[in-house]
């Protein structure tokens, strides 16, 4: 007798690790992230990872941003605490802040079957659904990078594969400051910038909308089976000096 190796495989329930992370600085989801893709890549003991959290205020600019998305005098960042961080993903400069739920998704893409497209758009219609749980009604357009509802752009989607492993993923605006929102990225492209909160003309409670987007991201990269895990043994309690115009926050 002998095993059908192929068959177990494809019998067996693989799970994603999901992370909640809590308000958590850019540099160090990045370093946290960069492990994880390590993990994913080497087959280790993660098949997927799924990173939730919200920044403290900062700006990421992405390959595809231009100099139009930030202010032309640079001491106007300074002047409102903002550090500027380049990174490795496709997409608009991004003001990250309270408010804004990032999610990391690190996944190869060989392991679910996806092909770049199919998978940004299984990150599209999982952040899709995730408004539709809150009553709000999103849509695609043309633009790859962006999830939008009938009053402008309620999600960022950025993302990086390196050797068949994602990276980054998508931000979306719950109950962010617009007003800061509409002053860097496609705010400065004259582009209209929207919320969960802004759509809804309501508050939205934060906890559901995480829910929801962590069950629908998983399910849309192949894992509908997942672990909840809070915070990472890695990641430091610090403090951070805020501006005033995001104390509300």
């Amino acid at each position: 007798m002998s095993v059908d190796w192929e068959e177990f495989r494809n019998q067996t329930p693989t799970t994603a690790e999901v992370r909640l992370l809590g308000r958590v600085d850019v540099p160090s989801v990045l370093a946290l992230q960069k492990l994880m893709a390590h993990e994913v890549r080497q087959q280790g003991r993660v098949n997927a990872t799924v990173l939730i959290c919200e920044h403290p205020p900062a700006v990421t600019t992405g390959t595809d941003s231009s100099l139009l998305e930030l202010p032309t005098d640079r001491r106007d960042l300074e002047a409102r605490l903002l550090n500027v961080h380049r990174v490795k993903r496709d997409g608009h400069a991004v003001l990250h802040q309270p408010g804004q739920l990032a999610a990391y998704v690190v996944v190869s893409l060989n392991e679910c079957g996806l092909s770049e497209p199919e998978y940004r758009w299984g990150l599209q219609e999982a952040v899709i659904r995730t408004c539709a749980d809150s009553n709000v009604r999103a849509h695609r357009t043309d633009d790859q990078c962006g999830v939008f509802g009938r009053h402008g752009l309620v999600c960022e989607i950025g993302i990086h594969v390196d050797r068949g492993v994602t990276s980054f993923g998508a931000f979306l605006n719950v109950c962010c400051r617009l007003d800061e929102a509409r002053t860097l990225g496609r705010g400065l492209l004259n582009q209209k910038i929207s919320s969960l909160d802004a759509e809804r003309v309501r508050p939205s409670i934060m906890t559901q909308v995480r829910g929801s987007l962590v069950q629908n991201l998983c399910e849309q990269i192949g894992y509908p089976e997942y672990h909840i895990h809070t915070g990472h043994p890695f990641l430091k309690r610090t403090r951070k000096l805020v501006h005033d115009s995001f104390a509300d926050h």
